[in-house]
């Protein structure tokens, strides 16, 4: 493909991102995304003759697109339809950015253009979040332009409402702090959004860590902004995911074996002696209930009841799965949710659990590097890994095919860090025959 085309390609997708707040305000950028992106592919197609390669992952995510597609005359619920094929649209726009990159972009330029993009976005983001979780004036609510044409019997469902009226978050109860304003800003709900925040966290880090001078101050005021956007949140699992991956990434970052095994010796010392002390003197069993019933006991509880029942309603159907979420009496929220893991396993059964991890230690390998230099593509690989610990982490609670925009990002920015792989050893290659 001529390099003009993929420089068009490269453009037309920085647009879309770029421009997300304006999808947002539209109300359509739950199904724009797969649309947008579809037309893109399509041009892709036509530019490469129909022609184009495919890596492992996306092989990957093609069988377990069939599991998904399989999954489907499982389905019992009709008003359930909407969802699976809704949900089945993030998958598809993974395969086409996983495809599209693999094939047009071929230098480190293309990448950074795309990841600054997504940076922007979610600073704008997180700006709109802290000002709505500070001030009444900025706590919006309008109808849409997509909720004037969605027929009613959608805009009455959870999902179609927060499409056809577009706030920035909600009021909420939170221990210590009562009554307050739970911050969701361009995203469906505010555990997209804390989501969201915290896969991207590591992107913003890294073009902190490359820039120099007056770029480096603004990426550092984009990631302190992103930081306090993400507390503002409240989101519990995503701050703890990101505080539990950091953790590690600094771990992997030590070369010297003694010294990691010093290292963790005396993590596991304190750590043993910090719940020790807190055991003796009760502050363990209270700092327990902070972190389960900080949002009440009916959070937790509720939770507990949803994959109780999720294991047992699997065990009906342990292949292929139910297709989608179901509702069952006595419960506020569908089987299926609050896990990514035991959604998938619930909705796609055991073949597509399996399939979802295999995906992720795939990724997980692309991002392993053996080369000895420093440069910003093994800097940026090494920053995907802390990003992907922060997905694996977050994902035991947050189903992140929730919301449309969270998965276009999630997986741009991994198409972004397996094709990078592949620019780094062409550059390596050259490097050695020079």
């Amino acid at each position: 493909m001529k390099i003009i085309f993929k420089n068009i390609i490269i453009n037309e997708l920085y647009y879309l991102v770029i421009f997300f707040p304006l999808w947002w305000f539209l109300g359509v950028e739950q199904f724009f995304w797969f649309v947008s992106v579809g037309l893109v592919f399509i041009q892709f197609l036509i530019y490469s003759k129909f022609e184009f390669r495919a890596n492992m992952t996306s092989i990957l995510l093609l069988f377990f697109l069939v599991i998904y597609g399989i999954s489907f005359f499982s389905i019992q619920e009709k008003m359930r339809y909407i969802t699976y094929f809704r949900n089945l649209s993030t998958y598809l726009t993974a395969f086409m950015l996983l495809i599209i990159s693999w094939n047009i972009i071929d230098k480190w330029s293309q990448i950074e253009k795309l990841l600054k993009a997504i940076v922007f976005v979610m600073f704008i983001a997180s700006i709109v979040g802290i000002l709505a979780f500070s001030f009444e004036i900025f706590r919006v609510q309008f109808k849409s332009l997509t909720g004037y044409l969605l027929p009613a019997f959608i805009t009455k469902t959870g999902y179609g409402s927060v499409i056809a009226v577009r706030n920035v978050g909600f009021y909420n109860w939170f221990l210590g702090m009562d009554t307050y304003f739970r911050p969701s800003s361009f995203f469906l709900y505010s555990t997209m959004f804390s989501s969201t925040l915290a896969i991207v966290l590591p992107i913003a880090m890294f073009l902190r860590q490359i820039n120099k001078g007056i770029k480096r101050k603004y990426y550092s005021i984009v990631v302190l902004i992103m930081i306090l956007a993400l507390l503002a949140t409240t989101g519990r699992v995503a701050i703890l995911s990101f505080f539990l991956a950091f953790v590690i990434f600094q771990y992997m970052k030590i070369k010297d074996i003694s010294i990691r095994f010093l290292f963790v010796s005396l993590i596991v010392f304190l750590s043993a002696v910090f719940l020790f002390w807190l055991a003796n003197t009760g502050v363990l069993y209270q700092i327990i209930d902070v972190v389960l019933y900080s949002r009440g006991e009916g959070s937790a509880n509720t939770r507990m009841k949803i994959y109780t029942q999720t294991l047992k309603g699997f065990l009906q159907r342990p292949f292929f799965g139910w297709g989608t979420e179901r509702d069952v009496n006595g419960l506020d929220y569908p089987l299926g949710s609050h896990s990514y893991y035991l959604g998938t396993l619930y909705k796609q059964g055991l073949v597509g659990l399996f399939l979802f991890i295999s995906i992720i230690i795939e990724i997980w390998k692309k991002l392993r590097v053996n080369y000895k230099t420093d440069n910003k593509i093994v800097k940026f690989l090494k920053y995907g890994q802390l990003l992907l610990l922060v997905y694996v982490f977050n994902s035991f609670t947050d189903v992140l095919d929730l919301d449309a925009t969270t998965m276009m990002f999630l997986w741009l920015i991994l198409s972004l860090l397996i094709v990078s792989k592949r620019v780094l050893n062409r550059e390596m290659i050259k490097k050695e025959n020079a």
